[in-house]
C-alpha cells in the first residue's frame, strides 16, 4: 500500500479538510456575540459610573431614550451617569437575546435582568432594551438606544366578599359593548363582549387588576350611598368610562 504524503494528510486533517462535519461560525453569529459583550460592558459600568466604556462604544450622535421617557443626547447620558449611592449595591445581566444583522448595521434586542440591594432590601427590576449599532471605521458603536421597564406584577389584598359582590354586574361603553363582572367561589372575572374572561385581582377595595398583565386596571366609582355606578377602565392613568346597567 502506498503511503499518504504528508501534506495531503495535513489537508485531510485540517479544519479545511474536515469542514462537512464542523459547521463554520457565521459572521452573524461573531457579530451578535460582539455586541452583546458590548451591551454588557456598559451594563456592568453603570454600577461604578464608568463613563470611559459609555464613551467608547456609544456614538457621537446617539440617541437613547430611557426608562423615565426621557430622550438623551450622548453628553445628556454621560452627564448622568454617577456610581450607586452608598448602601446601593447590584448586578445587571442581558438575558434573550435577538438580533438583526445586514452588513454594517445592526439591531440587538434583549432583556435585563438586574439584582438590587437597597440598604439590606432586594428588588428585581426587568427592562427591555433595543439597541441599534452601526460599523464605523471597522468598529460597532451604539448610534440609538431605547430602554422601558417592565413593571412586576402585583400583589392582591384580601378584601370581604361582600366588597367584591358590590361590583358584580354589567357596565357598558356603547351599545352592544358591555364588560360582565361575575363571582363564582370567591373568584371574580371579567369579560368583555367577544373576549375571553380574565380574572380580577383586588389591589384595594376600589381598584381591581387582570391576573397576568399591567394594563387594564378596573376602578370602581360609588355614589353618596356606597353604590358602584360606573367602571373606570384605566390604561396609563387614561380613563375609559364604562356605566353600570345591571
Amino acid at each position: 500500500m502506498r503511503s499518504i504524503p504528508a501534506v495531503l494528510l495535513l489537508l485531510i486533517l485540517s479544519p479545511a479538510g474536515i469542514g462537512q462535519t464542523t459547521a463554520p461560525i457565521s459572521s452573524d453569529a461573531a457579530t451578535e456575540r460582539e455586541l452583546v459583550r458590548i451591551a454588557q460592558a456598559l451594563l456592568d459600568a453603570v454600577a461604578s459610573g464608568d463613563k470611559a466604556v459609555w464613551e467608547k462604544h456609544v456614538a457621537d450622535d446617539l440617541i437613547y431614550t430611557d426608562e423615565n421617557w426621557r430622550i438623551l443626547t450622548k453628553k445628556q447620558l454621560l452627564d448622568s451617569l454617577a456610581p450607586l449611592p452608598k448602601g446601593y449595591s447590584g448586578s445587571i445581566r442581558v438575558a434573550d437575546v435577538r438580533s438583526r444583522i445586514n452588513g454594517d448595521a445592526a439591531v440587538l434586542s434583549y432583556r435585563v435582568l438586574e439584582e438590587e440591594q437597597i440598604f439590606g432590601q432586594k428588588i428585581s427590576p426587568m427592562y427591555l432594551v433595543t439597541d441599534t449599532y452601526f460599523r464605523r471605521n471597522g468598529r460597532w458603536q451604539m448610534i440609538a438606544s431605547h430602554v422601558i421597564v417592565r413593571p412586576s406584577e402585583r400583589k392582591p389584598v384580601a378584601l370581604n366578599p361582600k366588597t367584591c359582590q358590590a361590583i358584580v354586574g354589567e357596565y357598558e361603553l356603547t351599545g352592544g359593548v358591555t364588560y360582565t363582572i361575575t363571582l363564582e367561589d370567591d373568584r371574580l372575572t371579567g369579560q368583555r363582549t367577544g373576549r375571553a374572561k380574565e380574572e380580577l385581582l383586588p389591589a384595594d377595595e376600589y381598584t381591581f387588576f387582570p391576573r397576568g398583565t399591567i394594563r387594564g386596571e378596573k376602578v370602581f366609582a360609588r355614589d353618596a350611598s356606597g353604590r358602584v355606578t360606573h367602571m373606570l377602565d384605566r390604561r396609563e392613568n387614561n380613563d375609559l368610562v364604562w356605566k353600570r346597567v345591571k
